[in-house]
Formats: structure tokens, C-alpha cells, sequence
């Protein structure tokens, strides 16, 4: 029950808390007004929080800092997201990654992402 992030050969790997995991389409159009408008790709995207704790990443929880470099760039999206979670597999491409932190006793982080459902070619 895991979900992978990689960008450039670096992969973290989230534990969501149980329920958490969204997946769906919802076109990711880009451009309009000047610039001609476009559609990505057949769209890929999703959601899941995880627990944050101050100390190295343990059962179920990841620091602060290893989620913030789950944040992408500006440019295009170059996230490759994998995950297995309660027997449902799913693959996206070029995704780009969000990250917002909240709680008060407990801190949880929720990770949303946008990519493609298939590889560039």
C-alpha cells in the first residue's frame, strides 16, 4: 500500500492514510486567451494525504521536508506517479505535484497530482 513519486531518478515513496486516495480524470486544458488552448494528454490524476512527523520517515509518516520536494517546479510537469493501494494500480506521466500542509495536533499533508494517463513517446 504505497504510492511512488520519481523525478529525475529520485523516488519518494508515500504510505496514504487508509481512505484518503482519490483518483480521477478532469482535463487538464492549458493556454487560452493568447496563447491557443490545449489538452494534455487523456488526464491521469488524484489525491491522498499522509501523516507529517518531525522525525525520519517511519511507518506511515514523512517529514515536512521530504513532502515539500514532492512539489513541482514551475515548467511543465516531469513527476512520474505509481501506486498499489488496496489492490488498485494506477500509473500517471508528466505529472505536476501540490503539496499543502494543515492540522493542529496532528499534521497531515495532502498530495494532489495532474499528469497523463500514458507515456511520451
Amino acid at each position: 500500500m504505497a504510492v511512488t513519486f520519481t523525478r529525475n531518478g529520485t523516488a519518494v515513496t508515500v504510505t496514504p492514510v487508509n481512505g484518503t486516495l482519490k483518483l480521477g480524470g478532469g482535463s487538464d486544458d492549458r493556454g487560452g486567451g493568447k496563447i491557443p488552448g490545449v489538452r494534455a494528454g487523456i488526464p491521469e490524476n488524484g489525491s491522498l494525504q499522509v501523516v507529517v512527523t518531525s522525525a525520519t520517515a517511519q511507518d506511515k509518516q514523512h517529514t515536512i521536508a521530504e513532502l515539500k520536494s514532492l512539489v513541482s517546479p514551475v515548467g511543465p510537469g516531469d513527476f512520474e506517479v505509481e501506486g498499489d493501494v488496496n489492490g488498485i494500480e494506477f500509473e500517471s506521466h508528466e505529472a505536476l505535484v501540490d503539496v499543502e500542509i494543515d492540522g493542529d495536533s496532528v499534521q497531515t499533508a495532502t498530495i494532489s497530482w495532474k499528469g497523463t494517463y500514458e507515456e511520451e513517446s
